[in-house]
């Protein structure tokens, strides 16, 4: 049976050479232009936007329409900084003027009651180092400034803004008083802004996010910190009388940070932000559900920074974050992730920047209608990127698919041209995969370690089977969706969990499996080299790709895969180890392993799927193993009376490796 995660693993021969891409190069207004949606599936797309100036970066998004969505931030030409405020009308960008009463303007956050009732916030400097508060209101035909309280004397700073009706707006954000910085939470009556005390548990407070669901029922986050020490989670609430401090929590000893918060309702809310491991930002995402708030273990994609700027929801299933992860490659990539009711997983969103891409605000309108806006560009080259979640983003221009050979017919409209459609229609066919929804499978999608326990459990036939005992992870109850499926494959020894260092990082007990976490192509080849029992080796003329040094863990296992011609880099000389594996390749993978059933070579042990070396999440460089002859292959062919049609062997091209889109 051990054999399987072998198989599975060598299987990757066939397919991590198939695919490449290379970094374009035009500028980086031609690339937002021309930049659209790989296929119809559900996914995110860029949409052009205008930039006025040379540089331009947005913060703030409200969503009032499907043809009424705002966003503001600033613009930067010469030695003017200005505001800058834009408008969807249901089919274009537009940018809208907007008063810049300082030399050095700027806007943080946006949000609307209706189409002639909307509030911009952020600050504006008078010089000398000394900024105010800056508010602005649309009344349907334009923008004017409207007097907000400055409490500090030399710096103030409005960060968000929440309209619950027309004559109840809150604002919060600081102000600085002599070497310390407090609190500021401010109401707008309909007539008037009034100041309205808040706890300042620190030396440092700010407040960077606020929402309300009523206006006795309002919250808001951010960070505090002493006179030394790390920054600390601070969570406020408003009852409809005063403010209060709720506890929250912090992981680390570093820095701690919360930068966005959405109510569903009451007792579900979500807040996220950052906790620092290492001196790198990582995913901090925290849940309240009447009581307390805990942490939600959520992805972080890359090896460096992960951040969630901004979080906003659909329903209590469906719920989005957005932000950036920024690589040890230096490479800063646009982070989406969404919550399905039971876990975090990332949702791959396009970068048209060659090394800059952020996603700052998000906002939805419905399940299949969401904007999340940024920037992206190249060094100080940052233009505005705005980006659009739609389930339907081919319209009615779809065209006709081409007709292709299956093996029973396929439901899929968005893979038809993918060059793994064989392989997702015989994995269907026998009732191994499914799509995220009747007519779209979402190729692009990342695959996670849940749907690859999935995978490996049905194409392979592994018996189905749970614990007498009970649940041996503490993150998959029998309630989880891939229960059966985790537990089937832990008991074949092809899968295994996260050590208690990584448990207790991610805000879960020992043993944790951690199901929504993605698989990246170094802990890939890790396993392909430890389960086809290679002997390690490395180059004595040096590293073979410039973006895996001999300090990287997957430095020796991922030399000695491309001495064994198993798996290769890309045209540029990078290998990309944090580069995720997305739905298609992962169906491809496992459909390709199902008809490749190695014979030989029998490894001295067996590697599981556990993701125990990735820097920054407090795990081990050592995979579990277990020094055991593996058992007889007994499901060389799956329970059913379908025989697959083998794909095409691939040519094997040494300069080409595995493609994330």
């Amino acid at each position: 049976m051990k054999r399987k995660g072998q198989s599975i693993a060598i299987a990757a021969v066939l397919l991590l050479s198939i695919m490449a891409i290379t970094t374009p190069g035009p500028a980086v207004a031609s690339r937002l232009a021309k930049y659209a949606p790989a296929d119809c599936s559900p996914g995110w797309s860029v949409v052009p936007s205008p930039n006025p100036g040379s540089y331009n970066q947005l913060y703030g998004v409200a969503a009032i329409s499907p043809g009424d969505v705002w966003a503001v931030g600033e613009q930067y030409t010469g030695n003017t900084q200005d505001t800058l405020v834009e408008h969807w009308d249901g089919s274009s960008w537009s940018v809208v003027p907007s008063p810049n009463p300082g030399s050095f303007n700027l806007l943080l956050g946006v949000s609307a009651v209706s189409s002639s009732d909307v509030w911009a916030i952020g600050e504006y400097s008078i010089g000398n180092g000394h900024t105010m508060n800056l508010t602005e209101h649309w009344d349907g035909t334009s923008w004017s400034v409207v007097p907000s309280l400055d409490l500090g004397t030399g710096v103030n700073k409005l960060n968000s803004v929440v309209v619950i009706a027309s004559n109840d707006v809150w604002v919060v954000g600081y102000y600085a008083v002599r070497d310390a910085a407090a609190p500021l939470t401010e109401h707008w009556d309909g007539t008037a802004w009034h100041a309205v005390p808040s706890p300042d548990p620190g030396n440092i407070n700010d407040l960077t996010k606020v929402v309300a669901l009523s206006s006795n029922d309002v919250w808001a986050v951010g960070s505090y910190s002493g006179v030394s020490g790390p920054s600390r989670t601070m969570t406020e609430h408003w009852d409809g009388i005063s403010w209060s401090l709720v506890p929250s929590l912090n992981l680390g000893t570093g820095d701690n940070r919360l930068d966005g918060i959405a109510q569903v309702s009451s007792n579900n809310v979500w807040a996220v932000g950052y906790y620092a491991v290492g001196g790198y930002p990582t995913n901090l995402t925290e849940h309240w559900d009447g009581t307390s708030w805990s942490v939600i273990p959520s992805p972080d994609p890359v090896v460096g920074s992960n951040e969630l700027n901004s979080i906003a929801q659909v329903s209590s299933d469906d719920v989005w974050a957005v932000g950036y992860s920024y690589s040890t490659e230096g490479i800063g990539s646009t982070l989406t992730e969404h919550w399905n009711g039971t876990s975090w997983s990332v949702a791959p969103s396009p970068n048209p920047g060659s090394n800059r891409n952020m996603l700052n605000a998000v906002a939805p309108l419905s399940s299949s209608d969401v904007w999340a806006v940024g920037g992206a560009g190249s060094g100080i080259d940052v233009q505005s990127l705005t980006e659009h979640y739609s389930t339907t983003s081919c319209g009615t221009n779809t065209p006709t698919p081409t007709p292709q050979p299956t093996v029973c017919p396929n439901p899929f409209v968005d893979i038809y041209t993918n060059v793994f459609f064989h392989a997702i229609n015989s994995l269907y066919c026998q009732g191994v995969v499914s799509g995220t929804d009747a007519s779209h499978y979402a190729p692009s999608g990342t695959a996670s370690r849940s749907q690859f326990a999935k995978l490996v459990a049905l194409a392979f036939g592994l018996p189905l089977t749970t614990p007498s005992s009970g649940q041996d992870f503490t993150d998959v109850p029998p309630s989880y969706w891939a229960y059966l499926y985790i537990e089937s494959g832990y008991a074949a020894s092809i899968l295994n969990g996260f050590d208690a260092p990584s448990c207790a990082q991610f805000g879960q007990s020992y043993p944790c499996y951690l199901p929504g976490l993605p698989i990246n192509r170094g802990q890939l080849t890790k396993l392909v080299v430890n389960a086809g029992g290679y002997t390690l080796s490395t180059p004595t003329t040096g590293p073979t790709f410039t973006d895996v040094p001999p300090s990287s863990p997957f430095y020796t296992y991922i030399e000695t895969a491309h001495v064994q011609r198993v798996i290769n880099g890309y045209p540029d000389g990078t290998f990309r180890p944090n580069n995720s594996i997305r739905r298609d390749e992962m169906g491809g993978i496992v459909y390709t392993a199902q008809q490749n059933q190695p014979t030989s070579p029998t490894p001295t042990d067996t590697a599981v799927l556990s993701v125990t070396d990735t820097p920054g999440l407090g795990m081990t460089d050592t995979p579990t193993t277990t020094a055991t002859p593996l058992a007889t292959d007994t499901h060389g062919t799956p329970t059913s009376t379908f025989t697959p049609t083998p794909l095409p062997s691939p040519t094997f091209t040494p300069t080409l490796g595995l493609a994330k889109s």
